[in-house]
């Protein structure tokens, strides 16, 4: 992936930090309790540019990496848990279009970075759960394209997105990783969202009937998915996913030292000056710490290409959601009754935290493969 000026992405970032205090956060609270896709949110992200960071400069993107990444989604993810998985698929979608190439992929590109096109993935399926690399969607070649016709379940964006990346397997062999356009004849979305939590990411399913694509269509040689898979999308989605737990284990974090601080006693006394509570609080920053310095080691390590950057980022992304969960449930603790309604964000908070560890590849098939990659044996 291309680099571009430093100054130019922190510039980006500073923006998307900013943009994250005054406009995401004030309007997280609607967003989840109406399940409204964040549409406004994503198009001043636009704006200032965070909708290319991952974006090739040749195709107008800042071309960042993924500690570039990291930052943006951990911003975007502590003041909107919604708006920052959104923010994220769109990201591993475009690295991935970027990685595999293919005739569609300069335009489709542009169209992305400028905000003219959302992008999202259309991966998972019911039938094959967390195992996400292993589809069993098909493709049936047919006087010179290929037909598709199946199911793919939580597709982040659902009806919303403007190009999906569906992986299915290969006519021929192996898997191969197609755009299909959210207005193809024969793609229809079903349901609506209503998760316990990151209640306005439209994680809906997408019906695929008889849908027609030519070669152009596809990212990445014939046959070739597997590799796009883990070596763009699984680094890139796992750091994602792991800053925007960081987010809201830090927004929790927040939310309870200013709840505590300002909670007052008859006597005076605040409540942060409760030792237990206070230990609470400290347990809570060292376990925010440490997952964010863990995150930022392996972007460092996946940016560089490093051999060790793959036990990093399935690392990272284990400890970040796990800690999200923890930190979430601390700050319950330390604010009580109050933590436990709207009157606070802490209980939007701990519902966003619980998705984390669930979405594939999960915390338990992450575990599986890095104690195999470290004891050198062959995963997935």
């Amino acid at each position: 992936m291309a680099e571009v000026a430093v100054s130019n992405v922190d510039g980006v970032l500073a923006e998307v930090r900013e943009l994250a205090r005054t406009l995401i956060a004030p309007g997280a609270a609607e967003i989840d309790r109406e399940s409204h896709f964040p549409r406004e949110q994503l198009s001043a992200l636009a704006r200032v540019g965070a909708l290319g960071l991952t974006v090739p400069r040749e195709q107008s993107g800042l071309g960042a990496g993924l500690a570039a990444l990291a930052s943006a989604c951990e911003a975007v993810g502590g003041a909107c848990a919604s708006t920052g998985m959104v923010f994220l698929m769109h990201s591993v979608t475009a690295a991935t279009i970027a990685g595999g190439g293919g005739p569609s992929a300069a335009a489709l590109l542009e169209q992305m970075a400028s905000g003219a096109a959302l992008g999202t993935l259309a991966f998972s399926e019911r039938g094959t759960g967390a195992h996400f690399y292993a589809p069993e969607l098909r493709a049936e070649r047919r006087d010179g394209s290929v037909t598709v016709s199946g199911r793919k379940a939580f597709v982040t964006s659902g009806g919303h997105a403007d190009a999906m990346l569906v992986l299915l397997q290969s006519e021929r062999e192996g898997l191969d990783c197609y755009v299909v356009r959210k207005d193809a004849p024969g793609v229809r979305f079903e349901g609506s969202w209503n998760g316990l939590g990151m209640r306005g990411n439209s994680s809906i399913a997408v019906e695929l009937d008889d849908v027609v694509l030519d070669d152009g269509a596809r990212i990445g040689q014939a046959g070739g998915g597997a590799d796009l898979v883990f070596g763009v999308v699984a680094p890139t989605f796992l750091v994602g996913l792991a800053a925007v737990n960081i987010g809201i284990a830090q927004a929790a974090l927040s939310a309870a030292l200013e709840h505590a601080g300002s909670r007052r006693y008859p006597d005076g006394s605040a409540l942060v000056e409760v030792p237990t509570v206070q230990h609470a609080l400290a347990n809570m920053d060292i376990d925010v710490r440490a997952a964010r310095t863990l995150l930022q080691e392996a972007a460092r390590l996946g940016d560089a290409g490093d051999a060790g950057a793959l036990v990093a980022l399935m690392e990272a992304k284990i400890l970040c959601t796990d800690v999200a969960a923890r930190v979430t449930q601390g700050a319950l603790e330390v604010c009580g009754g109050q933590a436990y309604t709207p009157a606070l964000p802490i209980e939007r908070h701990l519902r966003d935290a619980r998705a984390g560890a669930v979405m594939a590849p999960t915390n338990g098939v992450l575990r599986t493969w890095s104690a195999k990659a470290i004891a050198g044996l062959p995963i997935p």
